[in-house]
């Protein structure tokens, strides 16, 4: 087996046998026919209404690249490239689903591939500010709730810490780009004088990103982003508590937007499964479980929600995919 093909079969073949021997163990513990049956207790009208809030999200992430990338179009030439990028998101594992939004966006849109991954990191690392904000305010409000004061206490300075950080980074670049950049390059140098490829792509990568931040510091692209990141931040665990107190759980709506927030700040690093199975539901039952939650309950109303929001996407990958704009 030469390199290339080992690398193919690591990459998709470690998170298929990951993402079954965590669903196995966590659906073991629970009556399968409770999903379909918690399913079944959603009127056509809710699920109507999640659908219509799912294209939503995809349309407010299509305005918040749109501004991003500053591209003078109309935002129906952007919605099929993030719809077809939302499915792939959902089903390729290690966030290698990420790859249609860069080759969509330079096949259809002429995006340079570097400043497509730039704007993808950009937005990665608006979302993990907004995502640890709601984190550490549902922490708070959670305060009295959670078993252990050091676990509580550990978890709101941590994140608080790295809230911080990135916050710092945003702020440094706004008010001092060309410092920034010189630090950057200053910074950047040793590690590329290794020339080893891994470390090259990871600085190199950083430093687009840093030199992306700069480009829309001082107009009004930057308020657009952080809007349209707001708006998807609003939209996507709005919908998602909307289904869970349809779906009729004994799962408190506050409980399950902390797991809900929580669990999508674990999913922003690469380490999902074949159609993010088994990590996604995991930190969710893990968290609802400290609560008081039981783990069937907890996993019934995690693999349901998850199994909505395939069924969300798959037609709307559909759509990205046969909806190709005029060429350019």
């Amino acid at each position: 087996m030469n390199r290339e093909l080992f690398r193919q079969v690591t990459k998709f073949g470690l998170p298929t046998v990951l993402a079954v021997t965590i669903a196995y163990f966590l659906l073991k513990e629970i009556d399968l026919q409770e999903i379909p049956k918690t399913l079944s207790r959603l009127s056509i009208e809710a699920l109507f209404i999640g659908f219509i809030s799912y294209c939503l999200l995809v349309l407010a992430k299509a305005l918040r690249f749109r501004a991003l990338l500053n591209l003078k179009v109309s935002v129906h030439q952007i919605f099929p490239i993030l719809a077809l990028h939302t499915f792939w998101g959902n089903i390729l594992p290690m966030r290698t689903g990420d790859v249609s939004y860069v080759y969509l966006m330079q096949r259809r849109q002429k995006v340079d591939a570097t400043q497509g991954i730039a704007s993808l990191l950009v937005a990665s690392l608006i979302d993990l500010i907004l995502l640890i904000g709601l984190v550490l305010a549902t922490v708070w409000l959670l305060r009295n709730e959670l078993p252990n004061s050091f676990t509580v206490t550990l978890l709101y300075l941590s994140l608080l810490l790295i809230g911080s950080a990135l916050i710092t980074v945003f702020v440094l670049v706004s008010v001092a780009p060309n410092v920034c950049m010189k630090l950057a390059a200053l910074c950047s140098s040793p590690l590329l004088r290794l020339e080893k490829r891994p470390v090259s792509w990871v600085v190199n990568k950083g430093v687009a990103v840093l030199q992306e931040l700069t480009t829309f510091r001082e107009n009004r692209r930057f308020l657009e982003v952080w809007v349209y990141s707001l708006m998807c931040i609003a939209i996507r665990f709005g919908f998602q508590c909307y289904l869970v107190v349809e779906m009729g759980v004994d799962v408190p709506i506050l409980h399950a937007l902390f797991a809900l927030t929580f669990t999508n700040v674990f999913n922003l690093l690469p380490i999902q499964t074949v159609g993010n199975f088994g990590t996604t539901e995991f930190p969710f039952v893990w968290l609802l479980k400290h609560f008081g939650t039981s783990v069937e309950v907890a996993t019934v109303t995690g693999f349901s929600l998850h199994i909505l929001i395939l069924l969300y996407c798959l037609p709307l990958g559909l759509y990205g995919y046969f909806r190709k704009p005029k060429e350019l």
